[in-house]
C-alpha cells in the first residue's frame, strides 16, 4: 500500500513521504479554475464528461448552420446537466479517469466545472484507481446518475505545489484514514536519478 511517484525537479533530499495521495498531474487552470481547495468533497470518475459520440466509423453530416447551431446547443446543455448533477453532490474536488475511447473531458465541461469552483485533476491512470479508493474512501462512478455524496471521499487539503523545473503535483493531505496507504514523492534532477532512487 505504498505508492511512489516520480518527480522532476529537486534532489533527492527533497524526497518526502505524503500521507495521501500526490498525482503527477497539474490541476486544470481552465478559466481560473482552483488549484487549492480546504475540506475536499473528493469524486473519482470513469465517464466521460464531454458529448456522446457515434458508434465506431459511423459519421454525422450536417449541411444546415441551424442543424449545427441546435447540436452545439444541445451539446452544452447535456454537459452542463452532468456538471450540474456533479456540484448537486457537494463534490469539489474531481478526479477524471483516463479515457481511451474519447476525451474523458473537454474545454467546455472544464469550464463550467472551474465557474462551480471545482478543482479537476485528469487523466488519472486505471491503475491509481483501487489505491486511490482506499486511500480516500470513495468509490469509483461509472455514471452521472449514481453520482451521490456517499461516493465521495474526503480530504483536509488538495493543493497544487510546485516541485521545481517547472513541474507542479497535485498532493491530497489530511486522509480520513491515515497509515492505510501512503505515497512516497521521489525527486531528482533527472530521469536516470529518478529511477536509481526508486
Amino acid at each position: 500500500n505504498i505508492k511512489i511517484v516520480k518527480a522532476l525537479g529537486g534532489t533527492i533530499d527533497d524526497t518526502e513521504m505524503v500521507e495521501g495521495l500526490c498525482f503527477t498531474k497539474k490541476a486544470s487552470h481552465t478559466a481560473g479554475a482552483p488549484t487549492r481547495v480546504a475540506n475536499a468533497k473528493i469524486g473519482l470518475i470513469q465517464f466521460c464528461l464531454s458529448a456522446p459520440k457515434t458508434d465506431i466509423e459511423n459519421t454525422v453530416v450536417v449541411s444546415e448552420y441551424s442543424q449545427m447551431d441546435r447540436i452545439l446547443r444541445e451539446e452544452r446543455k447535456y454537459i452542463l446537466q452532468m456538471c450540474k448533477k456533479i456540484q448537486k453532490s457537494g463534490c469539489n474536488v474531481l478526479l477524471i479517469q483516463k479515457s481511451i475511447l474519447r476525451d474523458a473531458v473537454n474545454d467546455l465541461s472544464l469550464h463550467f466545472l472551474s465557474k462551480m469552483k471545482i478543482l479537476v485533476v485528469k487523466d488519472v491512470e486505471r491503475d491509481d484507481i483501487e489505491f486511490i479508493s482506499k486511500t480516500l474512501g470513495c468509490k469509483p462512478i461509472a455514471h452521472v446518475d449514481s453520482f451521490t455524496p456517499d461516493k465521495l471521499g474526503s480530504a483536509e487539503l488538495v493543493e497544487e505545489t510546485d516541485v521545481g523545473a517547472g513541474n507542479r503535483v497535485v498532493k491530497i493531505t489530511g486522509v480520513p484514514n491515515p497509515g492505510r496507504t501512503v505515497s512516497v514523492l521521489v525527486r531528482g534532477s533527472n530521469k536516470l536519478v529518478l529511477d536509481e532512487a526508486d
